[in-house]
């Protein structure tokens, strides 16, 4: 594509040329150094003509923004709490359901099965544990005992 004219320029940012000229020339600014300057200097003329005349554009759409935006946030806030409730109805329909297969499937019934045998598990060999060391007490006692009979004896 050859280079744009200055008044090319001008005509796109007026919004003056068809959509398919539009496209070109955005994708000529891609690769040409020269047409951006020349679309920088077209904006910055199109720019001081609008100060000139005294057209200060953005107060009012800075103004209709934030009267939309005001109207807008009240339905928004509304439409989040709404969104927030089913949100939250639809995971406590979720949990309820899974809930209600798991009891039906006896999955809680058989932890509270496999809870108490390990439990009953622990407890017997605590049990056991206790009277293992209880006994090598009692024994290790008993030898001291037979050595200090022993020992007396031998005097």
């Amino acid at each position: 594509m050859n280079h744009v004219p200055e008044t090319g320029w001008v005509a796109y940012l007026a919004d003056e040329i068809p959509e398919s000229l539009k496209i070109e020339y955005e994708n000529h600014l891609y690769s040409c150094d020269m047409c951006l300057s020349a679309y920088l200097e077209a904006m910055e003329k199109e720019e001081s003509s609008l100060e000139i005349e005294g057209f200060d554009i953005a107060g009012p759409v800075m103004d209709s923004i934030s009267r939309l935006k005001g109207g807008y946030i009240e339905e928004d806030k509304q439409l989040r709490k709404e969104n927030s409730l089913r949100t939250i109805t639809r995971h406590y329909l979720i949990a309820a359901g899974f809930t209600i297969l798991l009891m039906a499937g006896g999955v809680f019934q058989s932890f509270t099965e496999y809870v108490d045998s390990m439990e009953s598990r622990s407890v017997k060999e605590t049990q056991s544990l206790t009277d293992g060391i209880i006994d090598k007490t009692f024994n290790w006692m008993d030898s001291i005992e037979k050595k200090n009979k022993e020992g007396f004896r031998n005097e």
